[in-house]
């Protein structure tokens, strides 16, 4: 009997134009399709790097498959730590933030990279101090952590991985 080799994860796809739908007709849809469509998470950290707050508000507005492969690229400047002292407790926010949103509103949009996303959250949660962000003006982030726990264990069986 041959062995087979375990599934690999497939690697996700920059977004084609045919995954970002009909943006046209959404004024935020459509800048964000201008400024991402076609370029790698790679090209984009410097965006998100110099840009935390902005790159946040972007994904927000974007159709499903887009979001979920720039979320990936957000969540991987925001683990690299290469920011300005203050970009890097505004980006830490934004994206705990940004999540929370999600489960709330979307949670189809987010559910399934959840698990790629949860340790870059838990350590973020856990490192408050180290990132400068301030309790009194960002809140406290392992709170937020518990409550994407939460929302996340409401959806996570309703949406399953997939495309």
């Amino acid at each position: 009997m041959k062995n087979q080799e375990k599934p690999s994860r497939r690697e996700p796809h920059i977004p084609t134009e045919l995954d970002w739908g009909d943006y046209r007709d959404d004024l935020d849809q459509n800048w964000a399709h201008d400024h991402y469509c076609g370029r790698s998470n790679e090209e984009m950290q410097e965006y998100f790097r110099n840009n935390p707050i902005e790159a946040a508000s972007d994904l927000q507005f974007m159709p499903e498959i887009p979001f979920r492969y720039y979320m990936l690229g957000y969540r991987d400047c925001v683990m690299a730590g290469d920011y300005d002292l203050l970009d890097a407790s505004d980006a830490a926010s934004c994206f705990l933030n940004l999540v929370i949103g999600k489960l709330e509103k979307a949670p189809r949009y987010i559910a399934p990279i959840m698990p790629d996303l949860l340790p870059a959250l838990q350590y973020v949660a856990e490192n408050q101090g180290e990132l400068k962000a301030d309790k009194a003006m960002y809140g406290s982030f392992p709170e937020k952590f518990e409550k994407i726990q939460s929302l996340y264990a409401e959806c996570k069986d309703r949406y399953r991985r997939y495309p």
